[in-house]
This record gives C-alpha cells, sequence and structure tokens, in this order.
C-alpha cells in the first residue's frame, strides 16, 4: 500500500510511521495533490490531523489551484471543513476556474459548510485575506 492509499484509508498508524522515518508531510502526487489533499477528499480526519501537527501545507494548492479546504467543501464534509479552518485553512484562494471555497459551497448548495466559511471571514480569521 503506498501513502497515499494508506492516507485514503486513514490509516494513520503506517502514516505516523512514514512521517516519524522522513516523508514530508507535504508530499505530492503527479498532479500536484497533497496528502492532506487525499485526506480531505476521503474524510481521513486523524490523517489530516496528523499531516498538520507535521507541517503539512494547509494552503498548498494543485494543478488546478485547489485546496483541501475547496475539496473538503465539494465533498459537502462540514468536520473535515472545520479542521481546516481551524488550521488556517484560507478562504481568500481562487483556483483556475475562478472559484473560492465559498463559491464551491455557494454553487454545490452546501449551506452548512457556507455559513463555516461565511462565520470564519466574518471573525476576521482568514489571515491570509490580506495578502491577496
Amino acid at each position: 500500500m503506498g501513502i497515499f492509499d494508506a492516507v485514503k484509508h486513514n490509516d494513520s498508524t503506517t502514516l505516523a510511521m512514514c512521517l516519524n522515518a522522513g516523508l514530508k508531510a507535504n508530499t505530492t502526487n503527479a498532479y500536484g495533490n497533497t496528502l492532506l489533499m487525499e485526506a480531505s477528499r476521503s474524510g481521513s480526519y486523524a490523517a489530516a490531523q496528523l499531516l498538520l501537527l507535521h507541517g503539512a501545507k494547509v494552503n498548498a494548492k494543485d494543478e488546478m489551484g485547489n485546496t483541501a479546504l475547496m475539496e473538503a467543501t465539494l465533498r459537502g464534509d462540514e468536520h473535515m471543513v472545520a479542521i481546516l479552518l481551524q488550521a488556517g485553512a484560507s478562504t481568500a484562494i481562487i483556483n483556475k476556474a475562478g472559484e473560492t471555497a465559498l463559491s464551491i459551497a455557494d454553487g454545490f448548495e452546501k449551506t452548512a459548510i457556507a455559513k463555516l466559511i461565511t462565520n470564519q471571514e466574518q471573525n476576521g480569521k482568514d489571515q491570509y485575506a490580506k495578502l491577496r
């Protein structure tokens, strides 16, 4: 089983062993997807938290400009969205299609996630918004 499969299946034991053996938390595949993006797509909460503890870049983008937050939003995964927002995920990042996490939430009628993102923005916790 490869490391992306371990993350996909939320195998935090294998992931922890690999990270402790020197695997970089920001390892990517051929498409620029990070391990955190895979955790986000798969609903692998323990793996996501472990990766974040090991320095995974929460705002890393794939080749289409999507972030882990956008992936979790697309899936409708409120818990993962909350984890990523607490870790400092930016709500201001725009992908190559011109979308933000909020516009994705609105477009796919993910009302609860749109509310989480809006609350984050209104509370001024998007530390990267001023840089964009």
